[in-house]
């Protein structure tokens, strides 16, 4: 979870639900809509990180890694465990987990 301040979060959050909105607006499929925020998100991490060097690509590519990780264990893993119950685990896993 990024942990930002109220106050940060304040500044930020107009500014990301007009986003959302715009992205929303087409009713696009969900996959074509994903282009999109690719496109947004490419746009502004380029621009604030002014001068490239090494150091700031890793950790760009450390930030875009931990928002990967982070929404797969908040939204992928629920899901995930409701199929287990829904459909029953494989039988490695039970064996392994």
């Amino acid at each position: 979870m990024p942990y930002v301040s109220e106050e940060n979060r304040r500044h930020l959050n107009d500014c990301i639900d007009n986003m959302a909105d715009v992205l929303k607006q087409n009713n696009l499929e969900f996959h074509n809509v994903l282009g999109n925020i690719n496109y947004c998100f490419s746009r502004v991490l380029s621009q604030v990180m002014g001068d490239v060097s090494y150091s700031k690509i890793a950790m760009a590519t450390g930030v875009l890694e931990n928002i990967k990780q982070e929404f797969y264990r908040r939204i992928g893993v629920s899901l995930e465990d409701k199929k287990i119950i829904e459909n029953g685990d494989i039988p490695e896993y039970k064996r392994l987990c």
